[in-house]
């Protein structure tokens, strides 16, 4: 199996997180990482990907970047 990635830079991603209607969210402190309940900022924001028809986001503790990684192994995503 073949895995897509797809990147955003770091110019671009205000604009892809108003796509999603996610910056204004983020800004005021009101959306967690989905493996470690940190409060994502435009800082600390690693990953983004769709689940069960909502957006997760993914700080970059290192937890959570093996957390994410074990969950696209477990999902064969």
């Amino acid at each position: 199996m073949r895995a897509n990635l797809q990147a955003v830079h770091d110019d671009d991603l205000e604009e892809l997180l108003t796509k999603l209607n996610l910056l204004e969210k983020v800004k005021q402190g009101k959306i967690k990482c989905k493996f470690t309940q940190e409060i994502i900022t435009l800082e600390n924001l690693h990953s983004i990907f769709p689940e069960e028809k909502t957006i997760k986001l993914v700080c970059d503790s290192p937890e959570a970047i093996k957390l994410l990684s074990e969950y696209i192994n477990d999902k064969n995503l």
